[in-house]
């Protein structure tokens, strides 16, 4: 029994360890053609796909739309004016957070693709040069792709955006750990609950 017992123990340890452990992997891809945007966004985990989403998303129920105006009627200026209160006092904690998920996060593709058209050809002329000088000074940086095509006739501004990221949760994990047993985090996360 006893044996059982410790091997379920192991068992649950060792899950755990890999989730903080072994990365997932997130990718995220939009497109936009006129006034049409749609795109999918997949979060992995050894190879699995865990979750999968369509852009736009199915449009939910007017039960959900009415809940939803419900919670946004709720903001009143004095709970802004609070929960900003909170968020400065919680802020060194965050900041933490934030850092850990900078150091956690590492960009494996970027890539995007832009149809430029302006009013002007020379304005077109003009962003397309700032957006392709931005990309070469900072291609050395971060993996990305950045390919602007002017079309200096027609005023137009398509294209698409993909994304792959790889995350590991430990630096995290241990960050949001040490962030809620602090007094200020707490107090700005049930004021954001509501």
């Amino acid at each position: 029994m006893i044996s059982i017992l410790l091997g379920i123990i192991i068992l649950i340890v060792l899950i755990i360890l890999s989730l903080l452990l072994i990365p997932f992997h997130i990718s995220l891809w939009l497109s936009k053609t006129g006034k049409s945007i749609h795109g999918t966004f997949k979060l992995r985990w050894l190879g699995l796909t865990i979750f999968k989403r369509q852009i736009p998303s199915p449009k939910p129920s007017s039960d959900k739309k009415e809940k939803d105006e419900k919670k946004k009627q709720e903001w009143t200026l004095d709970r802004i004016k609070k929960t900003l209160n909170l968020l400065y006092g919680a802020l060194p904690h965050l900041k933490r957070i934030l850092w850990a998920l900078f150091y956690s996060t590492k960009i494996e593709k970027l890539s995007f693709n832009l149809n430029l058209g302006l009013e002007s050809p020379a304005d077109t002329a003009i962003v397309t040069g700032y957006i392709w000088a931005f990309t070469e000074s900072t291609r050395y940086f971060i993996p990305m792709e950045i390919f602007v095509t002017p079309d200096f006739q027609n005023q137009v501004m398509d294209g698409s955006f993909n994304l792959k990221l790889k995350l590991k949760l430990l630096k995290i994990t241990t960050e949001l750990i040490r962030a809620i047993t602090k007094k200020p985090v707490r107090s700005l996360f049930n004021e954001l609950r509501g």
